[in-house]
């Protein structure tokens, strides 16, 4: 019996799974079932608030599941729809979780802060920039993007797009938890956001994820943070520092993104 030709469907989508997946990766290493474990100990604590939160528990596990699926790794090896899914994915879940949260009328998302939460926001954000280590004088001259070697432009916009959006919702799924859940079963539930924040979005398989200096500013970075939304009654506080510590890895991927830095 013959086999029936592949149709170009057939052709893209294999292309797809092969350019995205290695099947070498599977199953997942240790680090990453740790990180999946984080996660799902944090969805039950949501699913335990009820209401949107249940919502908010089934994303958490959606995000988990995909950490555990076997991305080809490094991440520079995928190309076109093959890279950006999995930075898709990361995305979709924790802005899916502020349109529920609009849905349900939620009060903290028109919650604001008294305006000197605000300085200390800049304040923050400035630590830990300087925690981060990043050399500015080479930012902002452009050669910190010439010794990152290059980059092609789709790589570099996504990671530059992620950087920019994802606070967003990362302030939202993470650590709104802060202001809305009471007594010790809150605080239980917001150190357990900012674990599973750190779980999912900074710890993989990678050996500069794993360097002591970045996990120590990662730790540093949620602990902050969660304390700027626990402490100011508000997310947005937190959002403003999350966006400024972005900030400077954005511009350098657009600078890597430009055409002059492959040459």
């Amino acid at each position: 019996m013959s086999t029936p030709p592949a149709t170009s469907a057939d052709s893209a989508r294999t292309g797809f799974l092969s350019r995205a997946f290695d099947r070498a990766a599977w199953p997942p290493r240790p680090v990453r079932l740790l990180s999946a474990a984080v996660m799902a100990v944090f969805a039950v604590a949501l699913w335990h608030q009820g209401g949107v939160w249940r919502a908010a528990a089934a994303l958490v596990m959606v995000d988990a599941l995909a950490g555990l699926l076997p991305w080809r790794m490094p991440r520079t090896l995928r190309t076109g729809v093959a890279y950006w899914a999995e930075n898709a994915v990361a995305l979709a879940v924790p802005i899916s979780f502020i349109a529920c949260a609009a849905g349900s009328g939620a009060d903290w998302l028109t919650q604001g802060a008294a305006w000197w939460w605000y300085g200390v926001a800049l304040v923050v954000a400035a630590a830990l920039l300087l925690a981060g280590g990043m050399d500015f004088r080479l930012l902002f001259s452009g050669d910190l993007a010439f010794l990152m070697g290059p980059s092609t432009p789709l790589q570099a916009r996504t990671r530059a797009a992620t950087g920019t959006l994802a606070p967003f919702g990362e302030e939202a799924l993470y650590r709104s938890p802060a202001v809305t859940a009471a007594g010790p079963f809150g605080v239980v539930v917001s150190l357990l956001g900012a674990a599973a924040f750190i779980a999912r979005h900074h710890v993989g398989d990678s050996k500069w994820r794993m360097a002591p200096r970045v996990l120590a500013t990662e730790l540093l970075a949620a602990l902050s943070l969660l304390a700027l939304v626990a402490l100011s009654g508000s997310v947005y506080p937190a959002l403003l520092a999350h966006l400024l510590n972005n900030a400077p890895s954005v511009l350098l991927e657009l600078q890597r993104s430009q055409k002059d830095s492959h040459d």
